[in-house]
């Protein structure tokens, strides 16, 4: 005969049987995502036992087999202990150490726990010395397999950055609490069950549906899978200096290089789970098309080269991306170097070859010194530019040592024009590629100082991570032409400048990785900001 609180109990545990199932019938939704099947049927097996062992409690009632323990409960130990084959199953997929199973695979796995199922079913009964043996070892696989797969779990959860450690708490106290809760139900169930067996039994299924619903609804489990990670890990190249992050479908990282931990100057962990755009601030989407980017790195502005992949699981479901930046900036240096120097060569060299042929021709014609020195000062600017040209491509084209030098000292040499302005710190440390900041200091002041009506100043100011040296003169101002093909990087037939000193000062800032702007509202003021570069960092060469 069945009593209230029993029949109450026996509600409780259809109740939440049925709403294990619904949570693994829920899960078929995310049925692509890694683990996400294996644990839908975790679920349903586990429901399917609470609801099957609540009928038996209203049909038959509690009247106790004669020789083991009621069917009702035989019929949930054994849920119990099959539900731990999809667990494993489980959590091998969602923390990306196994990608597929194979029906051989899943045999294999579950042949032992299904020896427990013939015990329970057939004439090996607990009191067969045999059944006793097999039922035992089966057990006990049942127990190990359930704690690798939580111990997995817990170890994954725990390291993966941008899931909490709360996920994996959850899934494995729910799954952990289902089989202690069985052994400790069948310690006192008898002859004679009691309520202790009956609260005891539904906290075994009310346990699990707690700690699913938290992971599918709380912690949106199969957002994110740690699998994501894992597949991303063993795409990333083992020997590369390219920047590599991976990201999921929703564009969060989960996982990234030390290359680019080193680069953009965060933890290992601390961007993982916050958006791709938090670091590099331009979307997946914009990245594949864009031919090269331009980001802040901690050796200043940086360009590079992006390559964007996805992978997929077994099912060729896409399940993030994988983020490779190479920094091309030198490259792209050079390519400038080459423009400007062809430049200099197709024009600049031209017109003077043209001016001495004219003047030859005028000589040829009409003797007359003027022509004779206009032929000198002609040749002398094109020997001036030409080693100029070679000595620019040579500092810039080099690796180029970085060192601690004082920026006061440094500046003091360079100006060697008593009438120029100086006002500088008394020490100014810096760490940086020295041969490339002299260049573009050197190209600034001979710009200033042959454009200057009168004054001439350089001032040397502390910035956020640096030095900003700022050179100001009265003369007329840049070209805004000139400008214009700094700015768009490139030279053309219709846009170019009229000589290689405004180019060195740019590579040369680019260089030491500083930032480089101009005003020309009245006469014209250039400000250069050179950051402390590591004391152990290498200049990049071309």
């Amino acid at each position: 005969m069945v009593t209230l609180p029993e029949t109450g109990l026996a509600g409780i545990t259809a109740l939440f049987g049925v709403m294990l199932c619904g949570l693994g019938i829920y899960t078929s939704r995310r049925w692509n995502e890694p683990g996400a099947a294996s644990f839908g049927a975790v679920a349903v097996i586990l429901g399917l036992g609470g609801i099957g062992s609540s009928l038996v409690v209203f049909v038959r009632g509690v009247a106790a087999a004669p020789s083991t323990a009621p069917l009702w409960y035989s019929i949930g130990y054994s849920a119990w202990v099959l539900s731990t084959v999809p667990w494993i199953m489980f959590t091998l997929q969602y923390t990306g150490r196994v990608t597929e199973f194979r029906w051989r695979q899943v045999a294999i796995l579950a042949a032992p726990v299904f020896g427990f199922l013939i015990v329970e079913t057939t004439s090996l009964t607990v009191d067969s010395l045999v059944g006793q043996i097999f039922g035992t070892i089966s057990i006990l696989y049942a127990f190990s397999i359930l704690g690798i797969g939580s111990y997995l779990l817990l170890r994954t959860t725990s390291n993966y950055g941008h899931l909490s450690l709360y996920i994996g708490l959850s899934l494995t106290l729910a799954q952990v609490s289902t089989l202690l809760t069985a052994t400790l139900t069948g310690s006192i169930v008898s002859d004679t069950v009691d309520l202790t067996a009956y609260a005891l039994y539904a906290t075994g299924f009310i346990l699990p549906t707690a700690g699913f619903g938290l992971g599918l609804f709380r912690y949106r489990m199969f957002d994110s899978t740690p699998a994501v990670g894992a597949l991303g890990e063993r795409a990333i190249p083992r020997e590369t200096n390219d920047i590599v992050f991976v990201v999921d479908n929703a564009e969060r990282i989960i996982k990234l290089n030390q290359t680019a931990v080193e680069t953009f100057e965060v933890s290992s962990v601390g961007p993982l789970g916050d958006p791709l755009e938090s670091v590099l601030k331009h979307p997946v989407a914009q990245l594949t098309e864009l031919e090269t980017i331009e980001l802040e790195t901690t050796a200043g502005k940086r360009k590079f080269d992006t390559q964007v992949t996805s992978f997929t699981d077994q099912h060729g479901q896409r399940l993030g991306t994988l983020l490779s930046l190479r920094d091309v900036t030198d490259r792209e240096l050079r390519k400038q170097r080459l423009e400007v120097l062809n430049r200099v060569l197709r024009h600049n060299l031209r017109n003077g070859v043209d001016i001495i042929k004219a003047n030859t021709q005028a000589i040829t014609d009409n003797v007359d010194d003027q022509y004779t020195q206009e032929i000198h000062d002609t040749v002398d600017r094109l020997t001036a530019l030409s080693t100029k040209a070679r000595a620019t491509d040579q500092i810039l084209s080099q690796p180029g040592q970085t060192s601690q030098r004082d920026l006061s000292s440094v500046l003091s040499e360079v100006v060697d024009d008593e009438q120029i302005d100086l006002d500088l710190p008394a020490h100014a440390p810096l760490h940086t590629n020295w041969d490339a900041l002299r260049a573009a200091i050197a190209a600034t002041i001979e710009n200033a100082s042959e454009h200057a009506r009168e004054a001439v100043s350089v001032r040397v100011t502390e910035s956020r991570d640096g030095y900003t040296i700022t050179v100001a003169d009265d003369g007329p101002g840049i070209p805004e032409s000139e400008l214009a093909a700094l700015k768009a990087e490139t030279e053309t037939q219709y846009q170019h400048g009229t000589g290689l000193g405004l180019w060195q000062l740019k590579w040369g800032v680019t260089k030491v990785g500083g930032e480089l702007s101009f005003d020309t509202t009245d006469g014209t003021t250039v400000q250069i900001t050179v950051p402390n570069q590591a004391a152990d960092s290498v200049g990049h060469g071309s």
